[in-house]
């Protein structure tokens, strides 16, 4: 009987805490159209920059980005541009790069 009073409990406990979505899901819209945000942590969390940048190379920092530029742009893992780097197409995301960015080229 206590065992089921107590399991009782726990679920009228959970059914009180708020539901909240992924993460993930809300990269875009956490993103303003037209924009590259990164953020300083991994799964959007940290301290957040948006950038809205024609062509060419910038230095950046984060471990999360979404790109809502509507260009490609390429993450890297060095300065200036070099390294190892990622595409993000416009409209996606990478809530944890493997390395924290260090540069960003934006194309087109």
């Amino acid at each position: 009987m206590k065992l089921r009073l107590f399991a009782l409990a726990g679920a009228a406990l959970i059914a009180t805490l708020p539901v909240t979505t992924a993460q993930s899901a809300s990269a875009v819209t956490r993103c303003s159209s037209g924009y590259v945000c990164t953020w300083s942590g991994a799964s959007f969390a940290g301290t957040k920059h948006s950038y809205n940048n024609a062509h060419g190379c910038y230095p950046r920092s984060g471990r999360s980005v979404s790109n809502q530029t509507g260009k490609l742009i390429t993450v890297y893992r060095e300065e200036s541009c070099y390294g190892d780097r990622i595409d993000i197409r416009s409209g996606h995301y990478s809530e944890n790069t493997p390395w924290r960015v260090k540069s960003m080229a934006v194309w087109g």
